[in-house]
């Protein structure tokens, strides 16, 4: 009977009744004809089917993994928060933004656009959640661009031993006194912090050490006295833990990585807004200049009490020491030596090659850091997102074989790094990627452009992998290399190719615009998979006559071994295209609870759905009208 679901018994009552009710009603004792009543018409609970929603202009969707690549845990919340205006951002059902959206146990965001202009539209944001550092990025859509997708990485305020080149603690002030050593630490909201006896300031001091991959360091100092202000420069009334968080460079691991090998995951991942950005070319001014961090390494610092108040300076007058070990193979693509003896810092520094921390040296070489280069430094605003220029360092000697020092003083709180900024030479770059045989790429890959402190990578989040562009490219040499399965398999360009994997040296990437890359592997074996995201009625015990499933827009992210791979915007049905072999998976929100919901995906041609369940309207109708006859 298909979906003509419903209770025999209530017809065949209803017929019964009629049948005995003619034979009562036909005559009485005196002969006279009584006309029976009319017996009720039988109905039947019919299915009402669901409506589908409106399809929008586009969707933008944020991936959150931890610094290994793993999707936090459910039971952290994640928030969202954008920097730029929310105009055109709307729920997956088309509605406007609540703030009930803006918060996740799914490590992950996802928004439709209404409309998109003609010249694109862009979002700046910020991800926080209890127990990591915030991180930043920016969704840009245009009209040819339209589903958009970014994988953020957040780092934990502790983490120890792990494979990336990440220290990060969290401790008590008064933990930070050696053993042994006879100091005492006390705090004041008045007067600030007190430490006596044997020293007049702590220390929390972070390293890396892991060889073929990273070597650097920070140490952060704070001297007593020092007065814990929060942003409205209202005294903490409790005595704050300290978090440090030591990001290395990786320096080391792109000077010596073979030229078949390729890093899955860095450090610089984890960068906070990724290393290519904008910046202010002039402090007193709004303007921006477009162009790429090359970074010595980078140290995030909170001073934060239990009540969740956040320590923003240090009173007037007052400051803290930031000293970072930077590795020796870091490269500086602004090179300005200071002369010995030069006292200040900053106004040989704007004379003689930088302006507000912008390198402006007229076609710069990039070499190795070396003894009296000059070292920007640059602050992180973790509530807007943003880099900041702050003042000037100076690369000192320390004796160590591996690392040189660069040391600063620092009067208010954030995340600092130690970056030169470089312009870019282009706005964009695009090349096309062919796999052996000359045809476009169909397998999945991943594009990396990196040097020693710096590392940028494309993974085509729209299934298209025979292409990159890269905006905001980086204005410095970098090597190229395609990551597929844990190694290079970049052959060179197409017109000097010899079929072994290595990776392309350019000392402008703009120049790569409209060629082609090629790759040492052959084309996989590609199954085509049809899925269909839909509504289906969940209240089947309220109706006997069911409504088939509704094609409805919805927002899908796909997952190959765990990994965030691709993301969908769904108009009711479309087509993945998968790896024969490969192990995937989805998860689709179900707009109307804001639930994602995961399932395998079989890698083969049988088609698909998605279910999206929805409580749908009953309507009672007669039987006669009901479709229910004995051929359904």
């Amino acid at each position: 009977m298909g979906n003509n679901k419903f209770k025999l018994t209530k017809l065949a009552l209803a017929l019964g009744l009629t049948a005995t009710l003619s034979g009562c009603f036909s005559d009485n004792d005196n002969n006279d004809y009584v006309k029976p009543p009319v017996p009720p018409e039988p109905t039947v609970d019919v299915a009402v089917p669901p409506v589908a929603i409106e399809a929008q202009a586009g969707s933008v969707t944020v991936n959150i993994v931890d610094v290994k690549g793993a999707a936090l845990a459910d039971t952290v919340t994640a928030t969202i928060s954008f920097t730029s205006s929310e105009d055109g951002l709307l729920t997956a059902a088309g509605n406007a933004l609540a703030d009930t959206d803006k918060s996740s146990t799914a490590s992950s965001f996802a928004y439709t656009v209404d409309s998109i202009p003609a010249n694109g539209v862009s979002y700046d944001y910020v991800i926080s959640a209890a127990g990591y550092l915030n991180n930043s990025g920016t969704l840009t859509l245009s009209p040819t661009d339209n589903v958009v997708a970014q994988e953020v990485r957040l780092t934990p305020r502790t983490l120890a031993d792990s494979d990336v080149a990440i220290v990060a603690d969290t401790k008590e002030l008064t933990a930070l006194v050696p053993e042994g050593e006879n100091t005492t630490v006390s705090y004041d909201p008045a007067s600030g912090l007190s430490i006596s006896g044997d020293k007049t300031e702590i220390t929390l001091p972070q390293a890396i050490n892991k060889a073929g991959v990273a070597v650097g360091g920070s140490t952060v100092k704070i001297k007593s006295g020092t007065q814990f202000l929060d942003k409205d420069n209202q005294p903490l009334t409790t005595v704050p833990k300290m978090t440090v968080a030591y990001f290395a460079n990786e320096a080391t691991r792109n000077d010596e990585e073979a030229e078949t090998a390729a890093a899955t995951s860095s450090s610089l991942d984890a960068f906070p807004g990724g290393l290519a950005l904008s910046v202010a070319s002039d402090p007193n001014s709004t303007d921006q200049v477009q162009g790429s961090f090359t970074s010595g390494g980078f140290v995030a610092i909170e001073l934060v009490d239990d009540a969740g108040n956040k320590v923003k300076s240090f009173g007037a007058g007052n400051s803290i020491t930031v000293a970072m070990q930077v590795d020796k193979k870091t490269s500086n693509p602004c090179p300005v030596t200071l002369p010995a003896g030069t006292t200040d810092i900053k106004a040989y520094a704007e004379a003689n090659g930088f302006k507000n921390g912008v390198c402006t040296v007229a076609a710069p070489v990039a070499r190795k850091i070396a003894v009296g280069d000059i070292f920007p430094v640059w602050s992180y605003d973790e509530e807007a997102g943003k880099w900041g220029f702050e003042s000037y360092g100076e690369v000192t000697d320390s004796g160590n074989a591996s690392t040189f020092d660069v040391s600063v003083d620092v009067n208010h709180l954030s995340y600092w790094n130690l970056d030169y900024f470089n312009n870019n030479k282009c706005s964009s770059v695009k090349f096309d990627i062919l796999d052996r045989n000359g045809d476009a790429n169909i397998a999945e890959t991943t594009i990396l452009l990196e040097i020693n402190g710096y590392r940028r990578s494309f993974t085509s989040r729209n299934g298209n992998y025979g292409s990159a562009t890269f905006n905001n490219p980086p204005g410095f040499p970098v090597k190229v290399k395609v990551l597929r399965n844990g190694v290079n398999v970049l052959d060179g360009l197409s017109t000097d190719t010899d079929s072994t994997a290595s990776a392309l040296s350019v000392s402008n990437i703009c120049d790569l615009n409209d060629k082609d890359l090629t790759l040492t592997i052959a084309p996989p074996t590609i199954v085509t998979k049809k899925i269909t995201t839909q509504l289906v009625c969940s209240n089947t015990g309220d109706f006997e006559i069911g409504t088939p499933p509704v094609a409805t827009p919805a927002l899908v992210r796909l997952f190959k071994d765990g990994n965030f791979k691709q993301t969908i915007y769904s108009k009711g049905t479309f087509n993945l295209n998968l790896e024969q072999g490969g192990t995937y998976s989805a998860s689709y929100l179900n707009y109307n609870t804001n639930v994602w919901t995961s399932t395998p995906v079989a890698a083969n041609t049988t088609a698909a759905t998605f279910d999206i369940p929805v409580v749908c309207e009953v309507d009672t109708v007669p039987v006669s009208g009901s479709g229910s006859g004995s051929g359904s």
